[in-house]
């Protein structure tokens, strides 16, 4: 029983080493129906960009089925609308294959708050582990001196940082220029 403890508790430490020597971030972004998950809003897309050492390896986005319809308000701001989500699968499909995937890796998120209140919502619904292991761009922007003071949103720090957004709103394009903001101010806090 000791060997199985001290090999699971050795695993484990090595993975933890693994991922601080590795680097590896998983920077995710969701486009939403509205706000808030427990009055009925859903996900529509997830948008992952991986970086690994320090560099940008991957960058996808997922559409997601809701049960209702997207909102022509939300359309406007994301692009997404119902035809382009009517064959996607649902958030139930989608959502395991998006949690075994991100596994004990970091996600970085832009305002992590709000991702994470939809992400681990979902999560609890299909008795998933919640995510608890995160970076938020959004807090780190809080501790750099040379941006006190400034409008904490992405577009702002992208325009600040010279980092180019080109579909503000996707979560493919989000998700890339959260990573690229991530790796242009962690050295700086």
């Amino acid at each position: 029983m000791l060997i199985l403890l001290l090999r699971y508790d050795l695993s484990k430490l090595l993975a933890i080493i693994r991922r601080m020597v590795m680097q590896e971030y998983v920077v995710v972004d969701l486009e939403t129906t509205g706000l808030d998950p427990y009055k009925g809003c859903e996900i529509i897309e997830i948008g992952i960009t991986e970086i690994n050492e320090d560099k940008i390896v991957r960058n996808y986005s997922r559409l997601i089925k809701p049960k209702s319809h997207i909102p022509y308000f939300i359309t406007e701001i994301t692009n997404i609308s119902d035809d382009m989500v009517e064959n996607e699968e649902s958030i139930e499909k989608v959502l395991p294959r998006f949690r075994k995937y991100l596994g004990d890796k970091t996600m970085i998120a832009h305002n992590a708050k709000f991702d994470l209140k939809f992400l681990n919502y979902y999560l609890e619904l299909l008795n998933l582990e919640p995510i608890t292991n995160y970076i938020c761009t959004l807090e780190m922007l809080k501790q750099v001196k040379s941006y006190k003071g400034k409008n904490k949103k992405l577009e702002t720090a992208c325009s600040y940082y010279n980092i180019e957004n080109k579909n503000a709103h996707r979560a493919d394009s989000d998700t890339l220029a959260t990573a690229k903001l991530f790796l242009t101010i962690k050295d700086k806090i």
